[in-house]
């Protein structure tokens, strides 16, 4: 896959080691996101991608993207716009998407950036950018106005076009004045406690089904009510989230079911004169410094870790199916699924050795890979130059004749001569 000019390398999990400076992260664009998918249930995949590549600037590749967003490489290629374009809802702009190649890497190799709808930066902002008065936090055109301690007006932005209620707006102003501060995932500070907890890759997040899922999982539309909070404590009624999330009223419901069951304390429903709300007790459960309540199971990732397990096997067959040997034994094994196609044009020999036979039969792809790989080491190396043929051939050969017996005797030719004018006269 291809690396950014900065890297020196990446490992299995999809991470690449980059200098210390591409730690650091933008938070304006943490902010956009969050403002921009206020209310757009539709687009929280692309909203997730988003959030994973401005927070861990060094993913790439189609398995990374998938393994650190918790989505499957066919949601993230369907996700993906088309190359040198934007995906659907304009989170992701796709610099590439790959290319068709023997080599896992070139195949596999994906480089997304988050748009951002302010300045037309993607992945990068400079610093100086950061109090321009178009940042998302800035009392700019289409920016959300922000200052220490005050609430500006909300008009002309995101939170006006959402409808939600006051409360729900006093909320966002105060998750995005967190998110604001977001700068790093390293460290102890509590910004980048927070940052850490709201990778969108850890277990409490996950949607994923069956045997494997942590019985604490969250879900997604957790995540996203999480990272537009802050990961703050916060008092909200349903229909408070459900204008935040752009959900209906049952989702909502099954939401906070789910949440109050999987954690047990995170979510309280407390009656307000006639109303009912929910209190989500984000830092007490989440914070490992300062929750009261922190529960130590939301820190995992052996989700990521299986995917990672099984990505390492698929990258290790891929390598295989890359050589002479694996490629043959992939064509002629039930793991390619053009197995028959292939084998009514390219029958085998009529000759064909009766153990080879065997396993093209069987179809075991790793058994005809052996078999093929021992009949290269019994063969040996090719040799690296002609030299070592030559250094290596016979002075001569067996049945060559020496110069002494190709010589013809004079008597011998005369009479040969005579014969051929005798027969010209006739």
């Amino acid at each position: 896959m291809s690396l950014s000019q900065n890297s020196s390398g990446r490992d299995a999990t999809g991470r690449t080691d980059l200098p210390a400076l591409q730690d650091s992260v933008n938070p304006a664009h943490l902010v956009e996101i969050a403002q921009r998918s206020v209310g757009h249930s539709e687009s929280l995949v692309e909203q997730l991608m988003a959030w994973q590549i401005v927070s861990r600037p060094y993913l790439d590749g189609t398995r990374g993207l998938a393994r650190w967003s918790a989505l499957s490489d066919k949601t993230v290629r369907e996700t993906a716009g088309p190359e040198g374009g934007l995906s659907e809802f304009k989170f992701l702009w796709t610099r590439t998407r790959g290319s068709a190649s023997p080599t896992v890497e070139e195949r596999e190799e994906m480089q997304l950036r988050f748009h951002s709808n302010c300045g037309g930066h993607y992945r990068s902002t400079s610093p100086e950018d950061l109090q321009a008065p178009g940042a998302p936090w800035a009392g700019g055109p289409g920016g959300l106005a922000l200052k220490e301690g005050v609430e500006e007006s909300l008009e002309d932005n995101a939170v006006v076009t959402a409808a939600i209620s006051e409360r729900a707006q006093k909320v966002l102003v105060n998750g995005l004045k967190t998110l604001s501060r977001l700068d790093t995932v390293k460290g102890m500070r509590q910004e980048a406690r927070t940052l850490r907890v709201l990778d969108a890759s850890l277990d409490v997040w996950s949607e994923v089904q069956g045997p494997d899922a942590p019985e604490f999982a969250l879900g997604r539309q957790a995540w996203k009510l999480a990272v537009l909070t802050g990961l703050r404590d916060v008092t909200l009624s349903s229909a408070d989230i459900a204008g935040l999330l752009g959900l209906a009223p049952k989702t909502v419901r099954d939401l906070l079911a789910r949440m109050a069951t999987a954690l047990p304390g995170l979510v309280q429903k407390v009656r307000q004169g006639r109303s009912i709300v929910y209190e989500i007790a984000w830092a007490q459960v989440f914070d490992e410094a300062l929750g009261d309540m922190y529960d130590e199971r939301v820190s995992r990732h052996e989700v990521r870790n299986r995917r990672a397990a099984q990505d390492r096997k698929v990258q290790e067959a891929s390598a295989r199916r890359g050589t002479p040997a694996g490629w043959i034994a992939y064509r002629l094994s039930t793991a390619s699924p053009k197995r028959d196609e292939y084998l009514e044009a390219n029958p085998l020999p009529a000759d064909a050795d009766g153990a080879w036979r065997a396993l093209v039969e069987a179809g075991d792809e790793l058994a005809l890979y052996e078999h093929l790989r021992a009949q290269e080491a019994e063969a040996g190396p090719v040799p690296s130059t002609p030299v070592v043929l030559v250094e290596k051939a016979p002075e001569a050969w067996p049945a060559q004749e020496s110069l002494e017996a190709a010589v013809v005797s004079p008597e011998l030719l005369a009479a040969m001569r005579r014969r051929i004018i005798a027969e010209s006269y006739r």
